[in-house]
C-alpha cells in the first residue's frame, strides 16, 4: 500500500521487559513522532521453561488495551506490531497472539534476533546527526530478553545479530534476588562469554577500524541517568571509570529490589544490577572507554523500514513464527 503524506503510521514493539508504541506521521520524504509511549510489562517474566505466564499475559493485554485508545485518537492506515525474545521458541505463543489479535485487529510478528538487529539499527542510524555520515557505528540494545549487536555504515547494516543476554533473562545469576558480589561477576562472565562468541562472527575489519559504539534501550539508559545524576555530567553517554565504580556501590545493596539511585525510575530498580552487569561486559569485550547513546530504536526502526520498502522487509534472516 502507498502512504500518502499527512498518513498516520504505528508501531508496536512488544518487548521482553517493555511495550513501546509509537504513532507516525507521513512527511515528504520523512516521517515525524506524533506520540509515543512506554511501559514496563515484563512479558517474559517467569517463562524461563518456555512456557508465558498467565500473569504476564494479562499485563501485557492490559497494556495493549491502553494502547488501543491512544491509537482510536487518530486515523491510523497501517499499525505494525512486532514480537521480539520473549515469544520466539515460547510453547504456547499461539493462543497468546491470537488474543492480540482479536484485541488489536492486527497479528504479531515474531521476528528473529537478525531481523531485531536490523530494524534496530535502521532506527538508530536514521536519526544520527549529518557529521556520523560514511562512519562506520555498532549499535547495541541491551533488552529483557536479549542483546543485539548490529554494525554497519549509514543506512546499510553489514553485520547483525542477536544474543540471549538480557536485564530480565539474567536475574537467574541473582538467586532468590541477592545481590552479591560473587553473583555480580558471575552474570558479567556470562555476558562476556556470549558476546565473545557473537563477535566472533564478525570481519576483520570490524576489528581493524573500530566503529563508534552507540547504544539504545532503556537499559543502557537507565544507566546513562544514573551516571549523569551522581556525576553532574551534562554532556551524556557512558564512560567506564564511572559504569566500573557503579558497579562496585551496587555492593551496598543486599537485594536487586533495594536498589536506590537518583535518576532510575522505580521500576526498573530490580532488573538494574543485571543491567550494569552486562552493560560491563559489553565496555571489557569491545575494549570501549565510552558510549555515547541514541533515544531512538526498535520502533523507529519499523517505521523507517516501511516507508523505506512499501513493507516489512529485510536484508537477512526472517519472520519466525
Amino acid at each position: 500500500m502507498n502512504l500518502t503524506v499527512g498518513a498516520y503510521l504505528a508501531a508496536i514493539d512488544m518487548g521482553s521487559n517493555s511495550f513501546h508504541l509509537l504513532i507516525a506521521q507521513v512527511h515528504s520524504q520523512a516521517w515525524r513522532a506524533i506520540y509515543t509511549d512506554e511501559r514496563k510489562v515484563q512479558l517474559a517474566a517467569g517463562s524461563e521453561a518456555g512456557v508465558l505466564q498467565s500473569d504476564a499475559q494479562q499485563r501485557a493485554l492490559a497494556c495493549l488495551a491502553d494502547f488501543k485508545k491512544e491509537l482510536a485518537k487518530y486515523h491510523i492506515t497501517e499499525l505494525h506490531v512486532v514480537a521480539t525474545a520473549s515469544l520466539r521458541g515460547v510453547k504456547n505463543a499461539a493462543p497468546f497472539l491470537s488474543a492480540v489479535e482479536d484485541l488489536l485487529g492486527v497479528r504479531p510478528e515474531i521476528i528473529s534476533g537478525e531481523c531485531e538487529a536490523e530494524l534496530v539499527y535502521l532506527g538508530v542510524c536514521a536519526g544520527l546527526p549529518d557529521e556520523n555520515a560514511g562512519r562506520s557505528c555498532l549499535v547495541v540494545d541491551i533488552g529483557g530478553g536479549s542483546t543485539e549487536l548490529a554494525w554497519g555504515c549509514d543506512a546499510h547494516m553489514k553485520v547483525g545479530v542477536s544474543t540471549e543476554v538480557g536485564c530480565l533473562r539474567y536475574l537467574r545469576y541473582f538467586p532468590e534476588g541477592e545481590l552479591r558480589q560473587e553473583y555480580f561477576k558471575a552474570a558479567v562472565g556470562a555476558a562476556k562469554a556470549m558476546f565473545t562468541q557473537a563477535l566472533d562472527g564478525f570481519p576483520q575489519s570490524f576489528w581493524e577500524s573500530p566503529p563508534s559504539v552507540i547504544g539504545c534501550s532503556g537499559t543502557l539508559l537507565a544507566v546513562e541517568q544514573v551516571l549523569l545524576a551522581k556525576s553532574g555530567r551534562t554532556d551524556g553517554g557512558i564512560k567506564l571509570n564511572e559504569l566500573r565504580s557503579l558497579a562496585e556501590n551496587l555492593a551496598l545493596f543486599s537485594s536487586v529490589g533495594e536498589v536506590r539511585y537518583q535518576g532510575l525510575a522505580e521500576d526498573r530498580r530490580s532488573i538494574f544490577a543485571s543491567g550494569v552487569a552486562i552493560a560491563l561486559a559489553l565496555f571489557d569485550v569491545l575494549n570501549i572507554d565510552t558510549m555515547q547513546l541514541s533515544p531512538r530504536g526498535l520502533r523507529e526502526g519499523i517505521i523507517e523500514n516501511r516507508l523505506a520498502h512499501g513493507e516489512l522487509a529485510f536484508q537477512q534472516g526472517g519472520q519466525q513464527q
